[in-house]
């Protein structure tokens, strides 16, 4: 397990917009293709091929929410199976803090790589989740 703490990014927009996000269709990364998706209360299970270094992999992975402060990823399947990772929102105004911390591994992949790959994703779904807050009205 590689542990993991990234802190002091933060969405372009306030933390009530963040949480209307992540519940509404609005909520979607163009890295991943959804393969399936369930939503029970505050948790939505999540599987999708995603690219890892480069390959395509499928993965599981149950997010639960804990509004307003953040949720908890656990990945289920697939060669991140056993990653955990708590998200964490900082409300600034009309801005919100992001901070991640958590334990990964990748199957097949070593400490540095892992947390490679964990930093590299990471940053692409970031950037995606804040072009799209940057796009809802």
């Amino acid at each position: 397990m590689v542990y993991l703490l990234d802190e002091g990014s933060e969405f372009d927009a306030s933390i009530e917009k963040v949480w209307k996000y992540l519940r509404s269709e609005d909520h979607n990364h163009a890295s991943f293709k959804y393969v399936s998706r369930e939503v029970s209360g505050n948790i939505a299970t999540i599987a999708s091929e995603r690219i890892i270094m480069g390959k395509p992999v499928k993965v599981k992975i149950r997010n639960t929410l804990y509004p307003p402060v953040g949720y908890v990823s656990e990945h289920l399947e697939g060669p991140t199976a056993g990653s955990r990772a708590f998200l964490y929102y900082i409300p600034k105004g009309e801005k919100t803090g992001v901070t991640l911390v958590g334990d990964f591994v990748i199957a097949g992949l070593d400490e540095k790589a892992t947390r490679d790959a964990v930093l590299a994703q990471m940053q692409i779904t970031f950037d995606e989740d804040n072009a799209n807050l940057r796009r809802m009205k």
